[in-house]
């Protein structure tokens, strides 16, 4: 089992962490999760973190870095990393989840123990299954301050083109993603694993399982979580985020459910229209989702609406392992 890792991929909704715990009790394995808005404290009902009360915190101080907390819960009876990592005021990069990644990859296999990174922030799995040396590049934070009063086309004119074309039309369009990119070209790419534990150069055999469904039923599945999380607390959790929303992070500000919610705090829209504007955010981030992880030609899709889904990939780890 040494360094051979499973990714359970996929759009929200359609149940990657509930296979990611059916398969970590099958094959003795331990989660990393692979969502940016879960590493974040407090965040817990709208982006669906799900973790029970009675779920244990182990501090692993060997793990820690920057001041980021890196150990891991105990849910289910497994071990789940990259949770609670930072305060909602902090930034978290990439760059950050990938170095708590791989020291979370190299506790795991020293427990001899089969890792399961799951989520669907693309980002975030394309830097374990191709480490690229962009992670490196450190945020900065004055050019972000300028950058972040432009509008969306002032950024593309500030990006070559040639870099703006590889660009999929989400990230086109999403400023964080383009002041990103153009940090990134200012800076260089600089070198491999620069800033990384040093892990990021390991090889690892990776099985990617891409779980999927037909579209009109993934709407009604994320419109059954979306009023569950409503009836859950969603609206407390906001308002006291809401508290110091000026000094939130970004992306938190940005986020599924978090967005639409502040708008309604900020009483630019009604309640309902902001819970009707999640689903639709929701509906739509779950289809960038799908082009995102269909570029990646080694994922082993399967349709949760299949009979004896499970079981095929139950037997497809196996013979993986």
């Amino acid at each position: 089992m040494r360094n051979k890792t499973v990714f359970v991929v996929g759009p929200t909704g359609v149940g990657k962490t509930d296979l990611a715990f059916t398969l970590a009790k099958k094959f003795d394995g331990a989660l990393i999760s692979a969502d940016s808005i879960q590493v974040y404290k407090g965040l817990d009902i709208v982006s669906g973190k799900d973790l029970p009360k009675t779920a244990k915190y182990v501090s692993l101080p060997e793990l820690s870095q920057n001041g980021y907390n890196t150990g891991f819960y105990i849910d289910r009876g497994r071990s789940i990393f990259i949770l609670d990592v930072v305060e909602p005021t902090s930034s978290f990069s990439v760059s950050n989840f990938q170095d708590a990644a791989f020291k979370a990859l190299d506790h795991i296999f020293q427990k001899n123990k089969l890792p399961i990174v799951v989520g669907g922030t693309g980002l975030y799995v394309k830097s374990l299954l191709e480490p690229i040396d962009t992670a490196s590049v450190k945020p900065n934070i004055k050019l972000r301050n300028r950058l972040e009063k432009l509008s969306v086309e002032e950024l593309h004119k500030l990006l070559p083109e040639k870099k703006l074309n590889t660009l999929n039309n989400s990230d086109r369009n999403n400023p964080r993603r383009l002041i990103r990119a153009i940090e990134i070209n200012c800076q260089g790419t600089g070198s491999r694993g620069q800033g990384t534990t040093g892990t990021v150069d390991k090889k690892f055999e990776n099985l990617v399982i891409g779980l999927t469904c037909d579209r009109e039923v993934l709407k009604q599945r994320i419109d059954v979580r979306v009023e569950a999380r409503i009836k859950e607390g969603a609206l407390d959790e906001v308002v006291k985020l809401f508290k110091k929303y000026e000094s939130l992070a970004p992306q938190i500000k940005d986020a599924n459910g978090y967005k639409q919610l502040f708008q309604y705090l900020q009483g630019t829209t009604s309640l309902e229209e902001a819970i009707y504007r999640w689903k639709i955010s929701e509906y739509r981030h779950a289809k960038n989702q799908m082009t995102w992880f269909q570029k990646y030609g080694n994922v082993k899709w399967f349709d949760i609406s299949e009979k004896h889904f499970l079981e095929r990939i139950e037997e497809k780890v196996l013979n993986f392992l």
